[in-house]
């Protein structure tokens, strides 16, 4: 690994200081809008992000509100929007279909616009049984307009970027010992003692070991980083402030049938608090194995609202401190530089007998540069360690890895989780090879932003 991190240094500058000198167009200033528009609904509705086997009923309620929120940065010739909205997810079509009506009413250009879930499961599902709800049929017109609210909100600023630590994450590929009870492979799925398939007669379940489940590791890794871009008026009073942490939105399991913004919503109303004036947009970085420390009906935990709340206060006092200490400046290359690119990654021996005629997914990722801040997407769920090898290649610090955007592929393990079995490798759709395969192909993509 360290030979392919030289590599893209040492191709880069190559690439700058050689075939050219940095020319910073005279024309670029950097423009900043954010907004939020809050979609909390009225109406009782399906959730998403948990088999219906637990969670069969619509919710009861809320606690909390949810939003559509969204950061639009300009540089005179270039405009690009992210987006994240309080969902699990989409529909798969639907990423391409709300991009392509985004494009069309803003002007902004498609491949501009990442369109990206911070994948709370305890918020409702834009689809499926909510397809006929008030909420579902405004939805598409909620994203327009805080794509639209954020444009209006559009002025000259100033960044700077920090970097936090926090372990309110945990991973969740647990190793099993050799043990008997009456708890299945995953309690949020298909349980004993809820829903579906309770039982007044529950049998004893064997569980062997080395096999992974779905379940707290705290012996397992984590990215710990907690990405800050702090963005100020030119007055320098604070304006906006973009969060990049990977960490799965399950604290609350299935046994929940409140909506409520999960701990990354509590986070960020925990520094909009802090920060009177302040709007926040979060987007989850590589989550795929990193579930929250506890999550509800896993490991004997519970569903607590408060304990939620409690993960996103403390990481919300993690990033507080870092946005006092970041220093902002008007960026000396405000440019924005964008390249789009489909990865071509091998699929699954599974997959491939179902349709030999398929054998490779297209992975569509957006790569952006804008001074020494550079954002990375993933059409879905991918692991941790892919995710740090990636930001460990770059230059700085400021790089951040956007999941759950333009797509939905979901899982891209690593080759060492195949061997190990377990949730993400079985549902995954990629052959074991891709891990290398897609870290080479994005590596190339960052070098072209050079």
């Amino acid at each position: 690994m360290k030979r392919v991190i030289i590599n893209v240094h040492i191709l880069a500058l190559f690439m700058v200081t050689i075939s050219h000198p940095p020319l910073y167009s005279q024309n670029a200033i950097l423009k900043a809008g954010i907004s939020k528009v809050d979609i909390t609904p009225s109406e009782s509705l399906y959730m998403g992000g948990y088999d219906e086997s637990c969670r069969a009923e619509p919710s009861q309620g809320h606690k909390g509100n949810i939003y559509i929120r969204v950061l639009v940065l300009d540089d005179n010739i270039n405009r690009i929007a992210f987006i994240e909205l309080d969902v699990v997810s989409l529909q798969r079509d639907n990423y391409d279909i709300i991009r392509k009506q985004l494009s069309e009413t803003t002007g902004i250009p498609f491949a501009n616009i990442i369109l990206g879930c911070v994948h709370n499961h305890s918020a409702p599902y834009p689809g499926g049984k909510n397809i006929n709800s008030e909420w579902y049929k405004q939805f598409n017109e909620d994203i327009i307009k805080a794509v639209q609210d954020a444009i209006s909100d559009l002025e000259p600023v100033k960044i700077g970027g920090g970097l936090g630590r926090s372990h309110i994450a945990m991973n969740r590929r647990k190793m099993m010992t050799d043990t008997l009870s009456y708890l299945t492979f995953d309690e949020n799925n298909s349980s004993q003692s809820y829903g579906k398939y309770k039982t007044d007669q529950p049998v004893l379940i064997r569980e062997m070991e080395g096999v992974y489940r779905l379940g707290a590791n705290p012996g397992g890794s984590i990215d710990e980083e907690v990405g800050i871009l702090r963005i100020d008026k030119i007055s320098g009073q604070p304006k906006a402030v973009f969060i990049n942490y990977a960490c799965h939105g399950t604290s609350l399991g299935g046994r929940n049938n409140f909506i409520t913004p999960e701990w990354n919503g509590f986070m960020l109303e925990y520094i909009e608090k802090h920060l009177p004036g302040v709007t926040t947009i979060f987007a989850p970085g590589a989550s795929g194995d990193i579930n929250p420390r506890f999550v509800g009906g896993l490991d004997g935990y519970k569903d607590d609202i408060e304990s939620t709340k409690a993960l996103g206060d403390e990481i919300g006092r993690e990033v507080l401190n870092v946005i006092n200490e970041i220093k902002t400046d008007i960026p000396l290359d405000p440019e924005i530089k964008m390249v789009s690119k489909n990865i071509i990654c091998p699929r699954k021996y599974g997959e491939v007998v179902k349709d030999f005629r398929n054998t490779t997914i297209a992975v569509p990722i957006t790569a952006i540069r804008m001074d020494d801040f550079i954002w990375i997407t993933f059409p879905g769920e991918l692991f941790h360690e892919i995710g740090q090898t990636i930001k460990s290649s770059m230059h700085t610090t400021n790089t951040y890895i956007v999941g759950y955007s333009n797509g939905s592929l979901g899982y891209m393990p690593t080759q060492k989780a195949y061997g190990e079995g377990g949730y993400e490798p079985w549902s995954a759709k990629f052959a074991p090879a891709t891990e290398k395969i897609f870290i080479a192909g994005v590596q190339n993509m960052l070098i072209q932003l050079y």
